[in-house]
């Protein structure tokens, strides 16, 4: 059994493809294409999957993963998906053979939600890995309406995942109250269905907060939002010094626990407000950061179970002295910050590589003798920036 200390939607995810309930064409009609790279390169190298969360599209990846003894690389929302990402990542991991010979399946998820400046070009850099891969690429996707799907559904078979019937949704609910040796009456669970909308993790999460909660069914229930947004479980998370209604928030929370720790190290200060409570609430975000990179570097993934400790329990109980308070949150700064300095360097670098070479010299001279002088008279003469600018061969911007 998984480790117990998990949330329910992730220690009941099945392992292998026969415990998938529900879209049995879909999930047929993937395995059947597994199979076709297991025997040779198929015609068709990618696969998109297409419905809402909840319904199986991951974890039936999961499951072929194991059934095939296949490795899985995954590349999910929380990450940049720009074109330099994929073209370097995704490019390694698609053309590049595993140590012991065995396929990799390439699982690219929530590609609907490729957008922005952060992940500038990622579509066009897929298209091209498709064509080069040497393993099976794997996509999924909420919204089949998004236009970010079109071009890539010319490249992939595609296989839509729908809602999972209730039938198929009670049988799993009762297999999990019965591996718990607890007791729940199927009038119940039928109840946490329907407020489920066919989104199976989101059941499994109101079967363990009726079962394990200290609140009731009916008032579970009622307040059910299947979606809830960051803001809303970080009030909750924070309204609790409770462990175990702690780890319940943050197990229906449908955000990566990257980004989980990010969102919490921006704004634990609002709660956390006497030096001992927020000396202790930062030292937990400190742990949860330490195991996530040992899970990085080992791939332990048995650290994850901490991981949620930390960042629900943990934060939880740091609270003791500071009575609760309704705060505006604010999204991470810490990724924008990354990204800017990161820039920032890029620009430096490029000016440094133009000066050093027009001037001959190297670039530490260049700056000292030729980068400041320049940025002084562009700062003085804006409009000189374009002759400059010009004369390097770099973007004006980068001399401001």
């Amino acid at each position: 059994m998984k480790n117990e200390k998990l949330p329910w939607p992730e220690r009941y995810r099945p392992e292998f493809l026969k415990e998938i309930v529900g879209n049995i064409v879909s999930v047929k009609g993937l395995r059947n294409w597994i199979e076709s790279w297991v025997r040779g390169t198929p015609s068709v190298k990618a696969v998109l999957l297409i419905g809402p969360p909840g319904v199986g599209k991951t974890a039936s990846i999961g499951a072929l993963s194991r059934d095939y003894d296949l490795e899985l690389v995954e590349f999910n929302s929380s990450d940049k998906r720009n074109k330099g990402v994929i073209e370097n990542h995704v490019w390694k991991a698609a053309t590049q053979q595993t140590l012991d010979g065995r396929l990799r399946i390439i699982l690219l998820d929530e590609v609907d939600g490729l957008s922005g400046t952060s992940d500038r070009g990622g579509v066009n850099a897929i298209l091209k890995i498709i064509d080069e891969t040497g393993h099976p690429i794997v996509m999924t996707a909420n919204d089949p309406h998004s236009p970010r799907l079109r071009s890539l559904v010319k490249k992939c078979k595609v296989f839509t995942f729908t809602h999972i019937e209730s039938k198929h949704m009670l049988d799993v609910l009762r297999k999990i109250v019965a591996t718990q040796g607890l007791e729940l009456s199927d009038e119940k669970m039928e109840e946490i269905i329907g407020q489920s909308g066919g989104d199976l993790r989101a059941a499994i999460s109101d079967l363990e907060t009726v079962l394990v909660g200290e609140h009731s069914p009916e008032e579970i229930l009622s307040s059910r939002d299947i979606r809830r947004d960051v803001e809303e479980v970080l009030r909750r998370l924070f309204m609790t010094t409770d462990p175990g209604a702690a780890r319940q928030v943050i197990s229906e929370l449908d955000v990566d626990h990257r980004e989980l720790l990010l969102w919490l190290e921006e704004n634990v200060q609002l709660h956390l407000l006497t030096p001992k409570e927020l000396e202790l609430g930062l030292e937990f975000l400190s742990l949860a950061d330490l195991s996530l990179g040992r899970i990085m570097r080992g791939q332990n993934w048995k650290l994850l179970a901490y991981i949620y400790d930390f960042l629900s329990a943990g934060i939880a109980t740091s609270r003791t002295e500071t009575p609760y308070r309704n705060v505006q949150y604010s999204r991470p700064t810490w990724p924008l910050l990354m990204w800017q300095g990161k820039r920032k360097r890029d620009k430096q670098k490029d000016l440094l590589a133009a000066l050093s070479a027009v001037a001959g010299v190297s670039r530490d001279r260049a700056i000292g003798t030729y980068g400041n002088a320049i940025s002084e008279i562009v700062r003085r003469s804006p409009g000189l920036r374009k002759t400059f600018s010009s004369w390097l061969g770099v973007k004006g911007s980068f001399l401001d």
